[in-house]
């Protein structure tokens, strides 16, 4: 069976799923080159069917879902459209669909568009929720679209009376669970997709779920526990995550766990002055240069403990915490929230406490999750995170070594980039009972690729600013390694992209992690603040030799190792740890490169970071790679067989 994927809201993509496997997964972002975009095109969903092979009309179902709130946005309105149907096609059962009545079901009456309060004519416009939002949905912003022009989103589903009432961690863990068939087929809709003129039949599947999903289906795992939080919502409800059970096929609900972790980090983030947009992942950064001199034991718990400690709002009360107590012990507030001081103390230590309170919340959570199951005497030996909140390496690792749980899996697009594979895994295994291959690992390797004709026009269209030396296969890594050895800063392009926001080396940027001077120095050529961390890339069988302290593999930099060796400073963070990421032949030339780099030096490690200028996504074509290369002090790009140096350039 083949099944197109939909995800609209921020990160939005298009999946091309075959009988469970994933054939082609495009992040819209990395078309259009604005960071997060939302919304999809006719552009994305052909490049999708090119990069697979098909045609739409080969396609047997569609799978449809978005960012929680977030309207459906084409930019053809005429060429995309949902119905809501009561038949569905393949027979699946609807539990959702029993509790509504017929004049019910339209979109206009179950579904929300979100985001329209937020742009610039909306009653929301000036919040810094709406720049984030215009950012991310400049169409949409500009006035090019009406609201009229989208169809609303759902994503309230079948829900349970003690959901609604609301319970802290512990309450939760004491209760009983089971796996019903409710549950299981109560967060979706049957459809009839209009795309591009055709029909198909369709489902669209709830946020979370589709997260779920994600990380489920491409774990491994016969069973599993599964944990999906991100920062929407403030806990009261299931939309900010919930509680799951993967067992087979089937994929079932358990409970809302009423987290708040997710909007808490990023509110921090913001008021530290690590942007608007994505402050989560350099306030993760930031937490190892302070102590967590605020912790405080009332402030652990989902929204409901917080309730009953009199805490309204987490965030709000949280920094209002943190500044009275530094007040108190005397630190210096006048550098709060400015960029310049990040690392000053009141900034690193409000960001080390809110890490500490972000692992010791969700490793409770973690532990809650395992006593529902064990008291419902579900197996649960292995456990998946998903959802934005995944992203933090740190939080992943403590729950990896200490919640005993044997295996844990963290997928490559853990945030909203993964809705629109997890959308149609949902819908092929668990909806439409198809069985599941378990025990593979899945590729984060199913992005666009380009041919080596597209390569060498690409190429031809900035002849005259570049020196191109086309490179036998075999030459590639013994020539790449003599450039990292002269201390070049090193752009790579090979196959196809990577899917999920981190680089995971093939669309990267290398250096050799031996000289310490390179952390500053790429922090530089990227525009980067020059206290953010870099990442290191390891020859799988050698990574237990340098890092410690993780599971291993790790193919997807989302786990924090100790480093053991100590002549990599530029990939060690200033708390002795590295986010890495492991290679086997697999990952294709990277892994070469890699070996050859280990031969000369005895060392299996290179510094890894993303291949993109400031603000921008990761290049993902050989148009933007050159681009990139020919804007940033970048000083040697190797493409798909040809090492190109700037025709201006000397001593590489």
């Amino acid at each position: 069976m083949l099944l197109l994927g939909l995800h609209f809201g921020h990160d939005s993509g298009v999946a091309v799923v075959r009988d469970g496997r994933v054939l082609v997964h495009l992040v819209r972002e990395r078309l259009t080159r604005v960071k997060h975009a939302g919304g999809l095109d006719t552009a994305i969903v052909q490049a999708a069917l090119d990069a697979g092979g098909i045609t739409l009309s080969d396609i047997d179902a569609v799978a449809v879902s978005s960012t929680q709130g977030v309207e459906l946005l084409f930019d053809e309105p005429t060429s995309f459209s949902l119905q809501l149907t009561r038949e569905d096609s393949f027979g699946v059962p609807c539990s959702f669909l029993d509790q509504i009545s017929a004049e019910q079901l339209t979109f206009e009456h179950l579904g929300t568009r979100g985001l329209a309060p937020f742009l610039p004519s909306g009653e929301l416009a000036g919040s810094w929720l709406s720049s984030a939002f215009s950012a991310m949905f400049p169409d949409y912003a500009m006035g090019r679209f009406s609201p009229e022009d989208t169809v609303p989103f759902v994503d309230s589903f079948i829900t349970r009376p003690h959901w609604d009432e609301g319970a802290g961690l512990a309450e939760i863990g004491q209760r009983t669970v089971q796996l019903e068939a409710n549950l299981r087929y109560g967060f979706h809709l049957p459809l009839e997709v209009t795309l591009l003129g055709q029909a198909f039949p369709g489902y669209l599947i709830h946020h979370h779920l589709a997260h779920a999903a994600n990380s489920y289906y491409t774990s491994g795992f016969a069973q599993a526990a599964v944990l999906s939080h991100d920062g929407h919502a403030n806990g009261q409800s299931y939309h900010g995550g919930m509680f799951y059970y993967g067992n087979g096929k089937a994929l079932y609900p358990i409970a809302p766990h009423h987290l708040n972790l997710g909007a808490m980090y990023d509110r921090v983030g913001q008021a530290l002055g690590l942007g608007h947009i994505g402050p989560a992942g350099k306030l993760m950064g930031l937490a190892a240069y302070g102590k967590p001199a605020f912790a405080d034991d009332k402030f652990i718990g989902n929204y409901w403990d917080a309730q009953a400690a009199g805490i309204e709002d987490l965030a709000s009360s949280w920094l209002v915490f943190c500044r009275a107590r530094a007040s108190e012990q005397g630190y210096d507030l006048s550098v709060l929230g400015r960029p310049e001081s990040a690392t000053e103390p009141i900034n690193a230590d409000i960001a080390a406490s809110t890490q500490q309170l972000f692992e010791e919340v969700r490793a409770r959570a973690v532990a809650t999750l395992a006593q529902l199951l064990q008291r419902a005497d579900l197996p649960a030996t292995n456990l998946c995170l998903t959802g934005g909140t995944a992203l933090n390496c740190p939080s992943n690792t403590q729950i990896a070594e200490h919640s005993g749980f044997k295996q844990v899996h963290v997928e490559p697009t853990c945030d909203d980039s993964g809705i629109a594979v997890g959308a149609a895994l949902v819908v092929h295994h668990s909806l439409l009972g198809a069985e599941v291959e378990f025990g593979e690992r899945h590729s984060a390797y199913v992005g666009r690729r380009f041919t080596p004709q597209q390569v060498v026009d690409a190429l031809a269209v900035a002849a005259g600013e570049l020196t191109v030396t086309p490179l036998a296969s075999e030459d590639i890594a013994d020539r790449a390694v003599e450039d990292l050895l002269a201390g070049c800063v090193v752009a790579w392009f090979e196959g196809a992209s990577e899917v999920g926001p981190r680089a995971l080396c093939h669309r990267s940027l290398l250096v050799d992690p031996r000289a310490a001077e390179n952390w500053a120095r790429v922090n530089q050529v990227k525009g980067r603040e020059s206290w953010r961390p870099f990442a290191p890339v390891v020859l799988e069988d050698r990574a237990a030799d340098w890092f410690r302290g993780l599971p291993l593999p790790s193919p997807y930099m989302l786990f924090n190792a100790d480093v053991s060796e100590g002549n990599i400073p530029a990939v060690k963070h200033i708390d002795g740890t590295s986010r890495i990421q492991t290679v086997d032949s697999e990952a294709g030339g990277i892994h070469r490169l890699l070996s050859r780099f280990a031969e000369e030096t005895g060392v299996p490690v290179l510094m890894n970071t993303s291949f993109n200028g400031p603000g921008e996504p990761i290049v993902d074509s050989p148009a933007d790679a050159l681009a990139t290369f020919l804007e940033l002090p970048i000083d040697v790009l190797y493409i798909d067989g040809h090492r190109v140096t700037k025709v201006n350039q000397s001593g590489v």
